[in-house]
């Protein structure tokens, strides 16, 4: 990300050109150092955003609403009652400065016309939106407030003057001549790479403009500048001019590059460093909101899957402690058995045993070789008393085994039930995925909270299902559920009794359905085709031969009281597979 002096100068020509004699309709704060002003123009609405956070720092128009807080903070108060009712007449930037001054004229609290301006500093971690009166240069009030304590150079208090960020010293672009170039870059007490010696000498450019004016000079952004030649030098000034010369006269060429989905860069010209990229042209004001609006979603989608599998993998954890737990219960119940022939060994003998003795050997007529057993005794209780302690024994032990195997089915399906929503996550592809994952831990009680609040582009609550299609060259649709919700409602709400229903054996997966209105039998390439989709959206995904089993939708049930996505099946039939989609 570069929001250098260049796409600032960008940023003010399109506003100039498009808000310019509009009025503040609105004005709202939905983050603590973020306002957003509705402005109304020639029966046009526009929403501008202005940023002091320490990474995305900005100001622009967006697309995009904004959830705003029920009690409006109080800078939020202040811009409204000097600027609500306001009309913009003018934006100005000095050089090229990251600092941007929108002047607004309104009626104050005495009925008079007076003027205000909001000046947006873009300073990384210093960055602020101060609200200033021009008439007194005195600080109405600033999104971020700081006294001397935090800053030697300045305060931004209600009633101290207001004083510009602090000037770097650096050569102005847009004054620069050749000569002045190339002195600046033959610095004879400093060997720096050319990209560093650009950003110490020049104001307004960020690193990734300093490197674009090497690539465009045909160098490396790495060479050191005092291995620079003659020939180098002009090709360096030829690079740095046409730039210069797009920002003096407003000839910009906004882009964006992406990696995949992802942007990873913008800027107010064409970035030829990043020619390996996908990139495309527009207007500044779309770029960066296009920009800060899908990386604020992709951004929130990451922090939404890493909550979710930090439930399911704590959840993970306590249902194999509760399986390890239930094992160990059923080895110490093992010896049942040994318990009830006991038992039946001391009343087959009842008159054998003579009174007071602590062990008893007798022959266990259960052996098939007929060995003996000794068998310990309470020498305080009568030998019938002993047999009845040992069936005591025997019936609680076997009723402890019951609960045990109980708890161990439970505990097992537990277990695979949060592999499969672990699946879900993995396979998710955007955030109403995530939400329909969230709102099923919540039905299931795991969730004590309601679903994720709404956020700028974020979707309310999770809308209905929709499944993967895909089509077979036979002509089939083969719909895949992405996660239990899913399952759920493909399996048991869309298909019918005669569509096919398939599903990896015995792993974590998603349930495929080949759908067959007619009821013809299914040709065996798509149910190959079909077979190797559910190995693909399935855990197994990167073996080599995955088995699938497939079967008529009818076959398939769901026990009362199963978790979601959890079915039984017969009559199925199994075919190896290999993943792929």
């Amino acid at each position: 990300m570069a929001f250098d002096g260049l796409v600032m100068a960008a940023v003010k020509k399109e506003l100039k050109e498009r808000i310019i004699g509009g009025r503040i309709e609105k004005i709202y704060q939905p983050l603590p150092e973020e306002i957003v002003l509705i402005i109304h123009k020639d029966k046009r609405k526009f929403r501008l955003l202005a940023s002091a956070h320490a990474r995305d720092a900005r100001i622009h128009l967006t697309g995009n609403s904004r959830e705003n807080p029920l009690t409006p903070p109080l800078f939020c108060m202040v811009l409204r009652k000097h600027l609500e009712g306001g009309k913009i007449i003018n934006i100005n930037q000095h050089g090229l400065e990251r600092v941007l001054a929108i002047r607004v004229e309104a009626i104050d609290e005495l009925g008079i016309l007076s003027e205000k301006k909001l000046v947006c500093e873009v300073m990384g971690k210093h960055s602020n939106i101060v609200l200033v009166d021009p008439s007194t240069n005195v600080i109405l009030d600033g999104i971020k407030r700081y006294s001397y304590a935090t800053s030697r150079h300045r305060e931004i208090l209600p009633g101290r003057k207001y004083i510009p960020p602090p000037e770097t010293g650096r050569i102005s672009p847009l004054e620069a001549t050749e000569e002045a170039f190339r002195q600046a870059l033959w610095d004879p007490d400093q060997d720096l790479p050319l990209e560093s010696i650009l950003l110490l000498k020049f104001e307004g450019f960020s690193p990734q403009t300093c490197r674009e004016i090497a690539v465009r000079a045909g160098m490396d952004p790495g060479t050191g500048n005092q291995s620079l030649g003659d020939i180098d030098l002009r090709h360096l000034w030829e690079s740095f001019r046409n730039i210069r010369d797009s920002a003096i006269s407003g000839r910009f060429e906004p882009c964006i590059c992406y990696d995949g989905s992802r942007p990873i860069a913008f800027s107010a010209i064409f970035l030829y460093q990043f020619s390996q990229y996908r990139c495309r042209q527009g207007q500044m004001n779309d770029i960066l909101d296009d920009f800060f609006s899908t990386r604020e979603i992709q951004e929130r989608f990451k922090r939404s899957v890493s909550e979710l599998m930090k439930i399911a993998n704590n959840e993970i954890k306590r249902a194999q402690k509760k399986i390890a737990l239930h094992q160990q219960a059923l080895r110490k119940a093992e010896n049942t058995q040994d318990l009830r022939i006991s038992g039946e060994l001391l009343t087959a003998n009842i008159f054998q045993i003579p009174a007071g003795a602590s062990a008893i050997e007798l022959v266990n007529y259960y052996d098939p070789e007929g060995k003996t057993v000794v068998i310990p005794l309470d020498p305080q209780l009568s030998p019938a008393e002993n047999a009845q302690l040992y069936f005591k024994r025997y019936n609680k032990a076997r009723k402890s085994l019951e609960v045990s195997e109980n708890y161990l089915r439970e505990a097992k399906a537990e277990l695979d039930y949060w592999e499969s929503v672990i699946l879900a996550v993995n396979q998710a592809e955007n955030e109403n995925d995530l939400l329909q994952i969230r709102d099923e831990l919540i039905k299931e009680g795991y969730i004590q909270r309601p679903p994720m609040p709404k956020k700028p582009g974020r979707p309310g609550p999770a809308p209905d299902p929709t499944f993967i299609t895909f089509k077979s060259k036979e002509g089939f649709d083969i719909l895949v559920g992405r996660n239990n919700r899913q399952n759920d409602h493909l399996t048991m709400k869309i298909a019918r009794s005669e569509d096919l229903w398939l599903h990896v054996k015995d792993i974590p997966g998603s349930h495929v359905i080949i759908k067959n209105p007619g009821g013809s039998e299914v040709p065996a390439q798509t149910l190959q085709r079909a077979a190797e989709i559910a190995a693909f959206y399935s855990k197994a995904r990167e073996s080599s031969k995955v088995p699938v089993d497939y079967t008529l939708r009818k076959h398939v049930r769901k026990p009362q009281g199963a978790k979601p996505g959890m079915v039984v099946y017969d009559n199925q039939k199994t075919i190896m597979v290999e993943p792929k989609i």
